[in-house]
């Protein structure tokens, strides 16, 4: 029997991805696990994943009306709102998520994730805001000055980088539930964030220099074509604004090289210190 074959066969008997005890585990397989056994994203959702990703969607609503100058009732209901309704999606977002950390390959995985979650989250958070705005503005107050569709704009391009985020912190080991001896406490995992924030954002920089360096040129500017599509689609698709997709992709692009080279900087500078 093949190693493909044993993994099947594991994947098939096993009513939980986590079971699978792989380094790595075919894309394939983690999309007919979840698809045979759907259960497992309620068995494991993902309460830190939940507890993390409803705070800071509540404070971040909060933040964009106040930005947009929309009433304090407005904004304390978006925020409410969007407490109750992520507490439920963002634990079987990080359940969907955690199936993947050991998805192979790596970086289709990730690709999938970023397109895929968004697209389901924010299905459900605009259907929760509109219905909230238009059928219960008169017991829930809603935004007057376009603070709802800025925050929801802004809430996509977030879920993009946090499903990256989450399924680069689960890689690691961190924000796991449901994992066995690897499941640790909230408490440890949010020592490990910090460090893990910076290796997540110099992750593709340092990728593209590396890349550069061995004059694999076209993989380079692939990685940040890909990146910048990504982003794009996301946001285009959702805004339902072709100027929006291409604003994005630009804005995304050039961030990421702006932020490489700073990163090529800063790594030599290291360097040379290191030297002397």
């Amino acid at each position: 029997m093949t190693a493909f074959e044993e993994i099947h066969r594991s994947v098939t008997d096993a009513a939980d991805i986590e079971q699978v005890h792989e380094l790595e585990i075919p894309l394939g397989e983690v999309l007919r696990s979840l698809v045979s056994h759907p259960l497992q994203i309620i068995t494991r959702w993902n309460w830190k994943s939940a507890l993390i990703g409803a705070c800071l969607r509540a404070s971040f609503y909060f933040t964009v009306y106040q930005a947009a100058r929309e009433n304090m009732r407005a904004a304390l209901t978006a925020a409410g709102v969007e407490l109750a309704f992520r507490f439920f999606t963002s634990g079987a977002s990080g359940s969907i998520v955690q199936s993947f950390r050991h998805a192979a390959p790596a970086w289709l995985a990730t690709l999938f994730v970023t397109i895929t979650l968004p697209i389901i989250s924010h299905a459900v958070e605009y259907i929760t805001h509109y219905v909230q705005e238009v059928y219960f503005h008169g017991i829930l107050p809603g935004s007057q000055n376009n603070g709802r569709q800025w925050a929801f704009a802004f809430s996509v391009l977030f879920s993009a980088l946090s499903a990256m985020f989450n399924l680069f912190a689960m890689r690691h080991g961190v924000l796991l539930v449901g994992a066995g001896p690897e499941t640790k406490s909230l408490w440890s995992d949010f020592k490990k964030i910090p460090i893990l924030v910076w290796e997540f954002l110099t992750y593709l920089p340092l990728l593209i220099i590396r890349l550069a360096g061995e004059q694999k040129l076209a993989h380079a500017a692939g990685i940040m074509v890909l990146f910048a599509i990504s982003i794009g689609s996301v946001l285009g698709l959702f805004r339902g604004k072709w100027s929006w997709a291409w604003a994005a992709s630009i804005g995304a692009f050039a961030t990421l090289f702006v932020w490489t080279v700073m990163v090529a900087i800063g790594s030599r500078i290291l360097n040379k210190r290191g030297r002397d």
